[in-house]
């Protein structure tokens, strides 16, 4: 190629890397003038006027490119972006594609669709596109961040884990506002100590210290570090100076969470009122629904609160339908676990193997979401003999383990031999370790309610392991769980209304009293009521199954809640306080709404006794 076709193009690429973008626009044009034909003239022209922010014409400069030359990725991809910069996003979508037709494995145009799908909410589709970005392209560290996002969303915590696996190693060649996004990551996935490091170094940040600080404040909220949630809150504009939307709605959020602590919840309703109504953003409605519904409850407006409830799993169902829509079904079954039963003939073909012992063995506490069982669990963490996680899906991940080997659950649960039952034990404990380091002498308290579906598992891998169903009156466990906003997919739907969530609680129930009947683990059973009436006495008798010399550690559960700070389930407002009877019976209040599904918590409450 002669020199005089080179010469423009080199000082235009130097401009362009020195800042002067208006000096390389002018070359651009200039060399265009003469060759018309050349596509990297037309490359750096777009790229110049793009970065000047005059959208418009860099878009019109692209169809141009595109037009000249249809079979050229780069200007596609190109003008995808542009479209996209000026919120045309379907059209930004049909450029991207014709830029993934002409090179489908170009790890960047991957990317820039799947952050255009990020933006659209289409979360499924953005996972799946930033995960195939991972595997291309390891360093696109903006990729992983914003996938392990949509993972999160998807309930995926192992994807999402991959993709931010060493992040310490490249977090430093990240922009600022990537580094909120990975703190953001890392909370979801209980790397809180991280995530709040990653915020607090960001607080002198001209343009993202606000965020930090909003942001902050809500993880010290979960934290139960409310004083030092009120000091950093205090350090923020007031929402009417900010002028971007999303800071806006954070500093608006992190007012509301804190103020809803407080005990006059009047303040934080209207608040959370003004928040609802004018807010565009699905997930920020969401979550200020369900706030404002616990507040009404506070203030005994139950018809409020029911409303609010309505209004808040209507809008999490709108998102959830994109991820899992076969779920927001009003038939799909969202509790399939419970139909993986044991047999009693299959239980008396169980072959003889080698098993740990009760020391060996997790202590497991179990119970239908919101019976109580975090409770219990910081009952039992504050034993300096045991230690808790919370809660985490590792006896579902052995079931998927054993079927990966090609066994099907719970069928061929009987004809595992010890080699592969000790293998099904290493990789739960691998997982455990992961999470908490056992002392010696120490046992683990794994506390994840659903695990009550699992009972065929724990009873094969961990037959004398000691197991604690956490019992609760059925009305008050169901209207517990529709009042909380649950992440998980499968279980939001669940409780996405009462009738749907009375069925759900009724077929897991019928689960577990006929797998215990015949599996026969080593079961005690944890009232709720009973506990609140008489602490002591029920301490004393766990205390007596647990097998523990001193149960005294137990008695002080509330205070070992404050000083441990994360708790990561929906109660952890309530268990930094000590016993308290609000809770007994609250069902009653919201009676109404309970006469159509009473017959079928009816069989739950016979069971256990409670008043029909």
């Amino acid at each position: 190629m002669p020199e005089t076709f080179n010469a423009p193009i080199s000082r235009i690429t130097s401009a362009i890397e020195l800042g002067r973008l208006g000096e390389a626009e002018q070359l651009a044009r200039d060399h265009l003038d003469r060759y018309p034909g050349d596509e990297m003239g037309w490359n750096m022209l777009g790229f110049s006027i793009l970065n000047q922010r005059r959208t418009l014409e860099a878009i019109e400069v692209y169809k141009k490119a595109v037009g000249r030359f249809p079979g050229n990725s780069l200007h596609w991809n190109n003008l995808g972006t542009a479209l996209r910069q000026d919120g045309q996003l379907p059209e930004a979508e049909q450029a991207y594609v014709n830029a993934l037709r002409l090179q489908p494995d170009n790890p960047q145009y991957l990317a820039n669709m799947g952050f255009l799908y990020v933006e659209q909410k289409k979360t499924i589709a953005a996972k799946e596109l930033l995960w195939k970005v991972f595997e291309l392209d390891p360093s696109d560290y903006e990729a992983r961040i914003h996938g392990a996002q949509m993972s999160l969303e998807c309930g995926d915590e192992l994807s999402a884990l991959r993709m931010l696996e060493g992040w310490q190693r490249w977090a430093n060649e990240l922009e600022s506002s990537l580094h909120l996004e990975l703190a953001s990551a890392l909370i979801r996935l209980a790397q809180n100590a991280e995530g709040e490091a990653l915020l607090r170094a960001h607080f002198d940040d001209p343009g993202n210290g606000d965020s930090a600080r909003a942001r902050l404040v809500m993880l010290l909220e979960r934290h139960n570090r409310l004083e030092e949630a009120r000091s950093l809150l205090a350090q923020l504009p007031s929402e009417d100076t900010v002028d971007d939307p999303t800071l806006r709605g954070e500093i608006g959020e992190a007012g509301v969470v804190v103020l809803a602590r407080d005990e006059n919840p009047s303040i934080a309703r209207i608040q959370l009122e003004n928040l609802l109504h004018r807010s565009e953003d699905e997930n920020l409605r969401t979550r200020a629904a369900f706030l404002l519904a616990k507040l009404c409850d506070r203030q005994n407006d139950h018809a409020a609160c029911m409303e609010y409830l309505r209004l808040a799993h209507e809008s999490q169902m709108r998102h959830m339908g994109q991820l899992v829509p076969e779920l927001v079904e009003p038939g799909a079954n969202v509790m399939n676990i419970a139909n993986y039963r044991v047999t009693g003939e299959q239980f008396d073909h169980w072959s003889p193997v080698d098993v740990p012992t009760l020391e060996q063995s997790p202590i497991f506490v179990v119970g239908f979401p919101r019976s109580g069982t975090t409770m219990l669990e910081q009952m039992l963490d504050a034993h300096p003999g045991m230690i808790s996680m919370d809660e985490r899906p590792f006896v579902q991940r052995v079931v998927e383990r054993m079927q990966s080997m090609g066994l099907q659950y719970p069928e061929q649960l009987g004809g595992l031999d010890t080699a592969q039952c000790d293998m099904l034990r290493s990789a739960y404990w691998k997982e455990v370790a992961t999470v908490v380091q056992l002392q010696p002498g120490q046992r683990l308290v794994d506390k994840n309610p659903l695990s009550m579906l699992r009972v065929p598992l724990i009873t094969r891998l961990f037959p004398n392991a000691k197991i604690i169903f956490v019992v609760r009156h059925p009305c008050d466990v169901v209207l517990s769980c529709y009042m909380q906003h649950f992440n998980a997919p499968a279980f939001a739907a669940l409780c996405s209304s009462l009738p749907r969530l009375a069925n759900g609680y009724a077929h897991a129930m019928r689960f577990w009293f006929k797998q215990t009947e015949i599996l026969k683990p080593h079961l005690f059973e944890w009232r709720y009521e009973s506990a609140i009436d008489d602490f002591e006495g029920n301490v004393d008798r766990l205390g007596r199954f647990l097998e523990l010399d001193d149960a005294t550690p137990l008695h002080h559960f509330s205070e070992h809640a404050r000083n441990k700070g994360y708790i990561g389930t929906p109660s952890y407002a309530q268990v930094i306080q000590p016993i308290y009877k609000a809770s007994k019976g609250r069902w009653q209040r919201y009676r109404e709404y309970f006469v159509p599904i009473l017959p079928l918590l009816e069989p739950a409450m016979k069971h256990w006794g409670y008043d029909v």
